[in-house]
């Protein structure tokens, strides 16, 4: 398979060029793509580790962000060549269950009580418990909907944020809306009713 179109598609080189040198993400988000290969197809996780070099990562340790964006990009082609974004797409979605060592899913309904204003209001808050570069900013816009604002996120937000925001909301009993408007390519708002 050839991976050069959908990487260009996903714009990786562009990414990896203006995502800061130093900027990490938390070592848990980069089972992201590993979980994904394993239920999709495992002989893909023995090519994707070949390509990438991937190797485990402690949960609660930070690493390179750089690193992140190629593995996600990388496991995203090897899943639909034709349409990686769909890919971040539906990894992304099911954030909430990516430890069961830290019970990720069962943490964020104790915390949100499952309520959509509240576990978007945490998200935004403790960002820097997730990684160590942008912004972001939750405004609620009415009982039933808000926007997350994004700052310097270098992970795609029409795809990657756009599959987290969608499972959060999921996972609190809604059915979601959300629509994207982009400022440029690292920085815009995901607009939510539910």
């Amino acid at each position: 398979m050839e991976l050069g179109p959908g990487l260009t598609q996903l714009g990786l080189e562009q990414r990896l060029a203006d995502a800061p040198a130093g900027a990490q993400v938390r070592g848990l988000f980069f089972k992201l793509a590993e979980q994904a290969l394993q239920e999709g197809s495992p002989d893909l996780l023995v090519v994707w580790r070949t390509l990438v070099g991937a190797r485990s990562r402690w949960p609660f340790s930070m690493y390179p962000l750089r690193d992140f964006i190629r593995e996600q990009a990388v496991a995203a082609v090897l899943l639909d060549h034709a349409d990686p974004g769909g890919a971040l797409f539906r990894m992304w979605r099911v954030t909430p269950r990516l430890s069961p060592l830290i019970r990720a899913e069962a943490f964020m309904r104790y915390l949100t009580k499952q309520e959509p204003q509240r576990a978007l209001a945490w998200l935004s808050a403790n960002r820097r418990m997730m990684c160590d570069h942008g912004e972001w900013r939750f405004e609620p816009t009415g009982p039933r909907g808000g926007i997350l604002h994004f700052v310097d996120e270098y992970v795609w937000l029409e795809h990657a944020q756009l599959g987290g925001l969608t499972g959060t909301l999921d996972r609190c009993g809604v059915s979601p809306s959300i629509s994207i408007e982009l400022d440029g390519p690292y920085s815009g708002r995901l607009v939510a009713s539910w």
